[in-house]
């Protein structure tokens, strides 16, 4: 009976080590991975200068773990070659159709599953704003994170940061307004005025905090919307201040 059970136990550990290496294996390879699509990212954002730079993505990545931890997910490397690799293939830095061939060839050769590289596919292809056309796109829960991630990066002072680069960089003013209260301006009565910096606001910004998934998302959205409504307050009153405005 001793000798029965001694067989039993050493086949236990056995198994147990051999699930453990494994397991390192596996992390050691997803963590492999991971750094392939780093180094792919830093190569095709490393000119950029619209405001979905190598920081960018490097803060959706950052943010999209963070969540991913509080939401309770273990596996997270779907999620991390989502969150890394979502802006190459952003039409308003690339051609999108080469860079999803580009991008596709390249999650081939790091030794993906096929299930795998459709479902960071899906995820790239449905989860960016669009005017609000993918709000009602079906994400998996790792598309959601990296989704509010990503969204979370459009918001607070970073979103404002971000946003004056953009416009910055495609020749677009401020603002083009005069004599236009912060009390006047809503996302619903926006789409009359021209092109500008705080136009983006109010045509997409302010409308992301109702559309977070997570609630690690809508937490850390909700401070970042007040402070964006500060700043825009602000702004306005700087912006249309004449000899008239009371101090």
């Amino acid at each position: 009976y001793q000798l029965v059970s001694n067989i039993f136990y050493y086949i236990e550990m056995s198994v147990f080590f051999l699930n453990l290496l494994f397991e390192k294996e596996t992390i050691m390879e997803n963590e492999l991975k991971i750094k392939h699509a780093c180094n792919y990212m830093k190569m095709v954002h490393k000119d950029d200068h619209t405001g979905h730079d190598i920081a960018h993505v490097e803060r959706v990545h950052t943010l999209a773990k963070y969540i991913a931890l509080n939401e309770g997910l273990v596996h997270t490397t779907i999620i991390e070659l989502a969150a890394l690799l979502h802006d190459t293939v952003d039409s308003k830095i690339t051609n999108e159709q080469q860079a999803y061939d580009k991008l596709s060839t390249f999650l081939e050769t790091i030794d993906l599953t096929q299930d795998d590289i459709q479902h960071v596919l899906h995820i790239i292809q449905n989860m960016s704003y669009r005017g609000g056309k993918n709000n009602q796109a079906t994400l998996s829960i790792e598309g959601q994170i990296v989704r509010d991630a990503d969204r979370l990066d459009a918001l607070g002072a970073i979103g404002i940061a971000r946003t004056f680069q953009f416009a910055g960089y495609f020749g677009e003013p401020m603002w083009t307004e005069s004599n236009v209260p912060f009390e006047s301006l809503h996302t619903d009565n926006i789409e009359a005025f021209d092109p500008s910096a705080i136009k983006h606001f109010y045509e997409k910004l302010l409308k992301l905090k109702s559309l977070m998934h997570t609630s690690t998302g809508r937490k850390l959205a909700e401070e970042r919307h007040h402070f964006m409504l500060q700043f825009l307050k602000q702004f306005l009153h700087e912006w249309n201040f004449n000899n008239n405005t009371n101090m």
